[in-house]
């Protein structure tokens, strides 16, 4: 049926033409004026039915190549709305890094993240400077939202950032309200452990945590994160506390150094 229609799509201007020529044909058996002029009538409005019916068929090869076109346009729309959500968003981003460079009394040397990767739950990022900006192997790193890291490695341009979700990672943190602190692990979640916090001490679910002055490797009161569970573990005499980490896992795209 679909092959019918397509032939009779693509040929109808001569089935039309072959209509006319029978028509005109069938002319000369009149010999009256009126029925010429009656016959005429019948034809234009046989005619007109005939075309209204054919246009009705679609045209197959019209609509392959219309529907081609609307799938290149909605790629190039996809395309372009990606690249502004991404813009939004680096945009955003630096925007309150300038607002943390005002109010920061400790110097930050702002970079640009060029690679991510992980190796063996060992995460990293490198970032675009290193040796000749002044960087050294043990700064802190972290984002606008809070902290992110640690330099491990360097070069004279690039630095290798140690993530926070990285198993052999430890840092001392506090709690703010419960001003209590502990140790900060990860052990391969999305979120964080705090350890060595005694089921005594009343630590609520959102309560914010900052490193301690009791790190000797990161500076204190950086924000890591928020208290997102607590769970009274029997037998034990540490509540297993999981933290939320302030700044997303890898979802960052320029940091502080």
């Amino acid at each position: 049926m679909h092959k019918f229609l397509k032939i009779l799509n693509d040929f109808r201007n001569y089935f039309i033409f072959v209509g006319l020529v029978i028509i005109s044909f069938s002319l000369i058996s009149f010999s009256t004026s009126d029925d010429i002029g009656g016959f005429r009538t019948l034809v234009i409005t046989t005619m007109g039915m005939l075309q209204e019916t054919f246009d009705i068929i679609p045209n197959y090869n019209a609509l392959i190549s219309e529907n081609k076109s609307l799938t290149e346009l909605n790629l190039q729309l996809s395309t372009e709305v990606m690249m502004m959500h991404k813009a939004q968003q680096d945009n955003e981003e630096l925007r309150a890094m300038l607002m943390l460079m005002n109010v920061q009394d400790t110097p930050l040397e702002p970079v640009e993240v060029v690679q991510k990767s992980t190796v063996q739950m060992r995460n990293y990022v490198i970032v675009n400077k290193g040796l000749k900006n002044g960087i050294k192997v043990g700064m802190a790193v972290r984002s606008a939202a809070g902290l992110v890291g640690s330099i491990i490695g360097i070069s004279d341009y690039y630095s290798i950032v140690e993530l926070l979700n990285n198993r052999n990672v430890k840092i001392s943190a506090k709690l703010i309200d419960s001003d209590c602190e502990g140790i900060i692990v990860w052990e391969g979640e999305d979120y964080l452990l705090l350890k060595n916090i005694s089921k005594s001490i009343d630590v609520k679910v959102g309560e914010k945590v900052v490193t301690s002055s009791f790190s000797i490797r990161y500076p204190h009161n950086i924000p890591v994160g928020v208290v997102s569970k607590v769970i009274d573990e029997p037998g034990a005499h540490f509540s297993k506390i999981e933290i939320k980490p302030i700044a997303k896992f890898f979802s960052f795209d320029y940091l502080f150094v």
